[in-house]
């Protein structure tokens, strides 16, 4: 078993490195095979990152439609496809055209690749910018390289995604690299660094915020809006933890009802957590208490009813952003991985959203400068999210 092991792995690594350089022999063939000519006055915007970093993104579209040099520019965003549906409700205004990117095709897929730079590099773009600060080297840098730009733009960043190898490379790409500070700062703000800079203005907006967008006139006074499940296992609290918490909330309160919100990957949770309270609470009206969603909303529905509870307790997953930008009265359970980075938003952006972090992270952020613990943990896998009990939860 143990050589089979060995021998799967050896496996994975030729298949990673020959998934690699097909993908940077593609990115030549682009290069060496299509002709351009630059147009002026047009500017490609890069942002390949998931859902959450969208929400954080999102207001700097509109910071640069309205510039005064860029709002007459061709303006194009190159953007995850997983964050479609949200742009196109949200933000379709703030750009003339864009290229949506499969990620997992334009890393698998040798000719969605090939079309997709094509596409890219035969627009001759004039300025193209990438404020991602964990920059990822075979999408956005190999995006900014094969577009050939008179100018290409990107956040110097660190190396979460990247050897020092690799970024020394693939900063080659850029023609300028823009400055964040290296420690820890919160994501919102350091796209707002990047983007003053590029604008070479201040901004005035203080906090990501989807209140023009959302249309709800008021909140459901005894509706609690939970997340249950999260991108990765180690930032889940487990189902059992949601489900004690609904049955103790039910004990406090037994006219609140409760909906249970996510995507098909948490179905299964879901109905765990049914079947717990089923079990524990034989007369817990669960037809009329609990409403299971999960899998049944799109992104735009899953962010009204985030928008229109009264309270939305979730991992730390988009759900925690979502109910930031809404203004949603939000309670985020977090292991502490990338503290200070993408969590707790900073005191001064005045919004209902508290964080519970696993006990050791909570009585060190009591006893040091809270800097000192981000710095520790920022880039750390954080700790067991199940230390966090239900009683913390609940404030008692």
């Amino acid at each position: 078993m143990k050589n089979k092991s060995t021998f799967q792995k050896l496996k994975e690594r030729i298949k990673i490195a020959f998934e690699v350089r097909l993908c940077h022999f593609i990115d030549k063939l682009v290069i060496v095979s299509t002709k351009y000519k630059v147009e002026k006055n047009s500017l490609l915007i890069i942002r390949l990152d998931a859902i959450g970093d969208y929400i954080l993104f999102r207001n700097f579209l509109e910071e640069v439609a309205k510039d005064k040099k860029y709002q007459n520019y061709k303006r194009v965003l190159c953007g995850n496809q997983m964050w479609k549906p949200l742009f196109e409700e949200w933000d379709k205004e703030t750009v003339n055209d864009v290229i949506w990117i499969d990620r997992k095709n334009f890393y698998q897929n040798p000719f969605y690749r090939y079309k997709k730079q094509k596409e890219i590099r035969k627009q001759g773009f004039e300025i193209i910018i990438e404020s991602t600060y964990s920059r990822l080297l075979l999408f956005g840098d190999a995006i900014a390289k094969v577009s050939s730009a008179e100018k290409r733009i990107g956040n110097e960043g660190n190396t979460d995604n990247l050897i020092e190898k690799e970024k020394k490379l693939a900063d080659s790409f850029y023609t300028q690299l823009l400055q964040t500070p290296k420690k820890p700062v919160f994501e919102f703000d350091r796209n707002k660094i990047f983007f003053e800079q590029f604008l070479n203005q201040k901004l005035e907006i203080n906090a990501p915020s989807l209140i023009d967008k959302i249309n709800i006139k008021e909140k459901k006074q005894n509706q609690i809006a939970l997340f249950i499940g999260a991108s990765e296992v180690y930032k889940t609290w487990h189902f059992e933890n949601f489900a004690k918490l609904i049955l103790k909330l039910h004990t406090k309160n037994n006219k609140l009802e409760f909906i249970l919100i996510g995507g098909k990957n948490e179905q299964i949770l879901a109905e765990n957590i049914i079947d717990f309270i089923r079990k524990k609470e034989n007369n817990f009206e669960n037809q009329s208490k609990i409403n299971n969603l999960t899998g049944k909303t799109t992104l735009i529905e899953l962010t009204q009813k985030i928008a229109e509870s009264n309270l939305l307790i979730t991992n730390e997953t988009v759900a925690s952003h979502l109910g930031a930008a809404t203004k949603t009265k939000t309670i985020c359970i977090a292991n502490g991985r990338h503290i200070g980075r993408f969590s707790p938003y900073p005191n001064d952006y005045n919004l209902p959203i508290s964080y519970i972090f696993p006990p050791k992270i909570e009585k060190e952020l009591q006893q040091n400068d809270k800097e000192i613990i981000y710095q520790k943990y920022c880039n750390s896998m954080g700790m067991d999210i199940n230390e966090i009990g239900v009683e913390r939860v609940l404030g008692e």
